[in-house]
């Protein structure tokens, strides 16, 4: 057996009680089972440290320091009497539930056929201190539907259950707990449950696939509305029916050009016919009225049908090019207006136009 010294600061004699502790202390880290595949020395040393703060907070009801203690030495190295002195901790805490399941770990687990006396009686301690607080245990049984147990995660007052433990008696603290189950790519269910001491509560979670993600909307803008601007709009109107009335100038000229054009030609015809030609000496005075009356008629018809023929020419162009300069919308706030305008003058027509 290897023996190890105990610190000073947890010798303390206080009677057989103590003595006992001590003895169970030393029994427990000689004999212990690692935690780990290997315990290094520094491993125990470090377990042999915790288990006698342990015992200290325990003798002193500190059970807050000693659960602790005696967790962390469990976890480096492996003693059912570690775990038994954890449970009279959890019960000084009101924590019962876990205190239940730590007797209850010791009760079943194994021994070695050759073990220290101090483990046996452990056993035989968890036994019976497990019956005295039965009475204060609650007891849960949470099932997850919709998913496998592999991939679910289900969490009691944030201590996490091992897939081993779904659908299984479990004992809890009497109270309010809170249990939250999860799985990837499923809806998180979280639910409170109030358990009395002695009660029995089976839950059925179910969880949903999570939503999947609403189709993205795009939302265009109105198409823009170019509403014409009234000005220019008036200005156009104004310039279409001075185009029109230009072209009906157009057509009055022509129609009287052609007209006074045939009455030219026919003046033109008699003055041949009563002379030869256009240029004769009258024989009498009646020959000499009709010529000049003939001559009359030919320079009037003539001149009228210049003029038709030339107001028709100036109407169409004006027509044409009032259509053709309709004002545009003004580009990058400039405004550009055109002026077209017709004239007659001596042996001319035409038009002639500004750019402003």
């Amino acid at each position: 057996m290897q023996f190890i010294s105990i610190p000073r600061s947890v010798w303390r004699p206080r009677g057989r009680v103590f003595a006992a502790t001590f003895v169970m202390l030393v029994s427990l880290l000689a004999n212990a089972q690692p935690a780990r595949a290997e315990a290094s020395a520094s491993d125990r040393a470090t377990a042999r440290d915790l288990a006698g703060e342990g015992y200290a907070a325990l003798q002193k009801k500190d059970y807050a320091t000693a659960e602790d203690r005696f967790r962390r030495a469990n976890e480096l190295v492996h003693a059912p009497t570690l775990v038994l002195d954890r449970a009279r901790a959890l019960v000084g805490l009101g924590r019962f539930g876990e205190a239940y399941a730590a007797y209850e770990s010791v009760i079943r687990e194994t021994l070695p056929a050759k073990v220290p006396p101090v483990w046996k009686r452990a056993v035989k301690d968890a036994t019976a201190e497990i019956e005295t607080i039965r009475p204060k245990v609650a007891w849960l049984t949470v099932q997850v539907k919709g998913v496998s147990d592999a991939e679910v995660a289900v969490e009691v007052d944030g201590h996490a259950l091992s897939s081993q433990s779904l659908g299984q008696r479990l004992p809890e603290t009497a109270g309010e707990l809170q249990i939250a189950a999860s799985a990837p790519g499923y809806v998180t269910q979280t639910i409170k449950q109030r358990l009395a001491e002695g009660e029995e509560k089976s839950l059925d979670i179910e969880l949903l696939p999570e939503p999947k993600p609403a189709p993205e909307v795009v939302v265009l803008p109105p198409p823009q509305v170019v509403r014409p601007d009234p000005a220019l709009e008036e200005r156009r109107k104004g310039r279409r029916t001075m185009a029109y009335v230009s072209f009906a100038a157009s057509g009055a000229g022509i129609a009287l050009g052609a007209t006074t054009g045939i009455l030219w030609l026919n003046a033109r015809s008699d003055i041949k016919a009563a002379c030869g030609g256009l240029d004769c000496e009258p024989q009498n005075d009646t020959e000499q009225a009709r010529l000049e009356s003939d001559k009359r008629r030919y320079d009037t018809f003539g001149t009228l049908s210049v003029i038709g023929f030339g107001v028709g020419l100036a109407g169409a162009a004006t027509g044409v090019a009032l259509l053709l300069t309709q004002p545009e919308e003004p580009a990058e706030g400039e405004t550009k207006q055109a002026s077209i305008h017709p004239y007659v003058g001596p042996g001319m027509v035409g038009v002639y136009g500004a750019f402003q």
